[in-house]
């Protein structure tokens, strides 16, 4: 990359690029790789400080426990039925009226989007904890 902003891009990115390459491999059917992100400039703005502070103070930016792995198989029926999922959570009303993918683990991810959307967007706490406690995967519950 040619620059990245360490708090605000960073973390989004390497999410994002990561599941791109396990998608790639399950695709393949090809064992997963190694990922090396190289930037010209990292960078942290001055005004994210006190943010990347509080950040850090919690603890939780273990480089020993990565997310789970994405399940073998052909990945895009998963893929498909997650969009279709988070389309609803978009619209949502109550989580229980989201069709959830049929996988423990792309539904672990609908729940993450559930649970997001009802704490920030709809400022509804006990909502997005009653989400969380439906999580299937300890490590997806780190996330919450």
């Amino acid at each position: 990359m040619r620059s990245n902003d360490a708090y605000l891009g960073l973390p989004h990115d390497v999410f994002a690029f990561t599941m791109l390459q396990e998608l790639a491999a399950r695709s393949l059917d090809v064992e997963l790789g190694r990922y090396i992100h190289m930037v010209g400039s990292l960078h942290l703005y001055d005004r994210h400080q006190d943010k990347v502070a509080s950040f850090l103070g919690e603890g939780w930016q273990s480089t020993v426990d990565p997310m789970p792995p994405m399940p073998r198989g052909n990945p895009w029926g998963h893929v498909t039925e997650l969009l279709t999922a988070e389309a609803q959570i978009r619209d949502m009303r109550t989580f229980e009226s989201v069709e959830l993918p049929q996988d423990g683990y792309w539904a672990d991810l609908a729940r993450i989007l559930g649970a997001w959307v009802a704490r920030t967007k709809h400022r509804l706490p006990e909502d997005a904890a009653a989400i969380s406690h439906q999580i299937t995967l300890d490590s997806f519950r780190d996330f919450i």
